[in-house]
């Protein structure tokens, strides 16, 4: 097992059959929901009213171009603006492995304005809030990419996991994307197909929080991997909690929705959720 500082462990205690169908050919990005950090307004910036231009759908709309010979600019825009990074980030609505991601720019000019970004996969936490939520997340950075780009072809490490893509500048100038391709296969699909194949059991977690949560078996453990590396060997387990202090491990069942069970504060635990 590996711990890094975004608690983030990756496990192979244990290999878990998974179901589905692969996804690695088709873009995954497509027509899913997204989201912009602000967005350019024409009218304000320009005082013009005759074009559309902006919104963060354009990037997963399929059309890689910027202007339409009516003047339109299909690309996501963000605003620039004091003290706020610019970023745009999509909701793959399901969790998947990411294997590429395909960004595309300006064309026309203004090449800087897709640039000094990080390209983010972000496995949200079992209470997370949506675009609220973004920020609590697991997070995995495939990819800086300093210099301005037209178009850039970012591929991520091995067994990266998640549901949302960031493309999140270092800076507050202005992030233009015409259009994001993501390339990867569903995981957890119990109703696709029944061929099997296998894949590495992956744990997100939260340092300082609990888990308010069924309770399937106490323990006294050496430290938080060995916590977590036991609720993985366990078929109900969803949850490994830890606390430093006494070394007790507290095995716990599924989260439901969020609602009936969830994170809690508390600075001596550290909260691990199998996904």
């Amino acid at each position: 097992m590996q711990n890094d500082d975004s608690g983030c462990v990756t496990g192979y205690a244990r290999n878990v059959m998974k179901y589905g169908v692969p996804f690695a050919d088709a873009n995954i990005a497509l027509k899913k929901p997204t989201k912009l950090s602000s967005i350019f307004d024409p009218e304000i910036k320009q005082g013009r009213t005759d074009y559309i231009c902006c919104n963060s759908s354009f990037a997963v709309d399929g059309d890689k171009s910027s202007l339409l010979a009516n003047g339109d600019f299909l690309c996501a825009h963000s605003d620039s603006l004091a003290n706020q990074q610019s970023w745009w980030a999509v909701d793959l609505q399901n969790v998947y492995v990411i294997n590429d991601v395909d960004i595309f720019g300006r064309t026309d000019c203004c090449t800087y304005q897709l640039a000094n970004f990080d390209v983010e996969v972000i496995l949200p936490t079992c209470t997370y809030n949506h675009w609220n939520g973004l920020e609590e997340g697991c997070k995995i950075n495939c990819h800086y990419q300093s210099t301005e780009s037209q178009r850039i072809t970012v591929t991520c490490p091995p067994n990266t996991k998640g549901r949302f893509i960031r493309i999140k500048r270092r800076d507050t100038a202005y992030l233009v994307i015409c259009d994001v391709e993501v390339y990867g296969n569903l995981i957890n699909n119990l109703h696709e197909s029944g061929v099997a194949s296998t894949d590495t059991t992956y744990a997100c977690g939260k340092i300082g929080y609990g888990y308010v949560g069924p309770v399937i078996v106490t323990s006294v453990a050496k430290s938080n991997i060995q916590c977590t590396s036991t609720c993985i060997t366990k078929t109900a387990c969803s949850a490994a909690e830890y606390d430093k202090n006494t070394n007790v491990c507290t095995l716990k069942a599924e989260c439901f929705n969020g609602t009936q069970s969830s994170l809690y504060q508390d600075n001596d635990k550290r909260v691990f959720l199998i996904q």
